[in-house]
């Protein structure tokens, strides 16, 4: 899975946080930012898995948060670590986001205002799909084309189709220049676009779906 980290001049945030096991390699890499996990104030959770939560042990300052529908993912231990109140100051000051559930009944979109990218965890990822030829960060057209074939060929099942059309136009509400997934690559330019495309053939598979 993947995790992001935002460095500003007031602290850092950290998007996800990937399994207990993968702590080493978050510190290694606030290392290599100069940075440390004590100066991490910010954590968002986009939703309740263990491979997105279970490394935010270590950010002892962070103010963390997490949608409520997520909190019987959380054991009670470790769900007191977290706030459900995303309309936190300390949260929309950097950030919109919207419920979009499918992945999870609390999958959570996150869109930074200042540098337009648009966190969507899960609801919208590269399961197991290799990177795209162009690398981890990249327009990602090979991406974006077996996303819409998955869509197309029925990969989101017609009980679920309308959830998930719901959830890719709440994304398409975000100005968007980069789409930051939760696991398999990360995609620049033209996010308006592939969404759009997405949504257009979502709905043409539940019209389909429809006059049979």
């Amino acid at each position: 899975m993947l995790l992001y980290i935002i460095i500003q001049n007031n602290g850092v945030t950290l998007i996800d946080s990937g399994k207990g096991i993968h702590s080493k390699y978050i510190r290694k890499a606030l290392v290599e930012l100069g940075k440390t996990p004590e100066d991490v104030h910010l954590f968002l959770a986009t939703h309740g898995h263990e491979d997105h939560i279970e490394g935010s042990n270590i950010f002892k300052n962070a103010k963390k948060f997490i949608h409520s529908n997520d909190n019987n993912l959380i054991d009670s231990h470790e769900l007191s670590q977290f706030s459900n109140d995303l309309e936190d100051f300390e949260v929309i000051k950097e950030f919109e986001y919207d419920l979009v559930g499918y992945h999870t009944p609390g999958s959570v979109v996150f869109y930074h205002r200042p540098s337009k990218v648009v966190f969507t965890g899960d609801f919208l990822c590269f399961f197991g799909d290799p990177l795209s030829k162009d690398g981890l960060v990249s327009k990602g057209d090979d991406l974006r084309n077996e996303w819409v074939k998955y869509l197309r060929d029925g990969g989101v099942s017609t009980e679920q189709l309308d959830h998930f059309l719901g959830g890719l136009k709440k994304i398409n509400q975000f100005d968007s220049s980069v789409m930051c997934t939760g696991h398999g690559g990360v995609l620049v330019g033209n996010i308006k676009e592939f969404i759009s495309e997405l949504i257009d053939v979502g709905v043409q598979n539940s019209k389909r779906v429809s006059d049979c």
